[in-house]
């Protein structure tokens, strides 16, 4: 009686114990790795970091009203039109002058309302053509300091990326932009508040516009906005960079889950 008694306590230890270890086994494999990171594991995470960030905010940006209506990534009048726009405001004769000549030209349709917005629809549209310039930027970017991005702050990769491609990223993209910018009318709208300036209000040849304002403005707005349509971009890429750092689990991607979630 007392041997099976000692048998059946043995066989009843052993299977709690072989349960533990499946139980521990179990657990131990959901902890991170204690396994350092290697730097090539830490270059295919940040990029691998980019190009998720690239592919969500190009997305986003080339939904309709993705900049139009995103007040962080809106792009607004350049600087020296914003200038023309409110001396024309602030002066009588050319406020007068504006009034006949987009009446003459436009419909009477504010130029600087129907500017913002067909800006931001080019941009838009062109951001579309973004991701395989993105993707070849990516792809031929090397990281000297690696390990110093990665503990950097929220947005470190994103910097360094921009740092380091952004002209050619301008370079690549400004002809999308300008096409996009003319078929979205934004060069049209721009010509003719360019061409306002040169406009004589009283048809005497005796004055111009930009005399009586004593101001002028920029012949294309093609760098402007190729400018403002990749920091917009960038913007976003921050975005999602913060988001994979906080929790690199919610991407599927598991050299993503290793490198930032280490």
């Amino acid at each position: 009686m007392k041997i099976k008694t000692i048998k059946s306590a043995l066989t009843i230890l052993a299977l709690f114990a072989f349960t533990s270890c499946d139980v521990l086994n179990q657990v131990s494999s959901s902890l991170p790795s204690s396994i350092p990171l290697t730097e090539s594991e830490i270059i295919q995470g940040l990029k691998e970091a980019l190009n998720v960030g690239t592919d969500k905010s190009v997305s986003r940006a080339s939904t309709v009203n993705g900049y139009l209506q995103n007040q962080a990534i809106k792009i607004l009048l350049p600087q020296d039109v914003q200038n023309l726009k409110s001396k024309i405001d602030g002066n009588s004769v050319a406020s007068a002058a504006y009034k006949a000549y987009i009446r003459k030209f436009n419909g009477g349709s504010d130029l600087f309302e129907e500017l913002v917005t067909s800006m931001n629809r080019g941009a838009e549209k062109a951001a579309k053509k973004a991701s395989p310039i993105f993707l070849d930027a990516i792809k031929s970017m090397s990281i000297n300091d690696a390990r110093g991005i990665l503990n950097g702050g929220s947005t470190s990769a994103t910097d360094y990326f921009y740092g380091k491609t952004n002209q050619e990223l301008f370079s690549a993209f400004q002809p999308e932009v300008k096409n996009a910018l003319g078929s979205t009318g934004a060069s049209k709208v721009y010509k003719m508040t360019y061409d306002f300036l040169s406009y004589d209000p009283a048809g005497l040849g005796l004055t111009t516009v930009g005399k009586i304002l004593n101001v002028s403005i920029e012949p294309s707005l093609d760098q402007y906005a190729t400018n403002k349509a990749i920091d917009g971009l960038f913007h976003l890429v921050g975005q999602e960079e913060k988001q994979i750092r906080s929790n690199p689990y919610n991407y599927g991607k598991k050299i993503l889950e290793r490198v930032f979630g280490s």
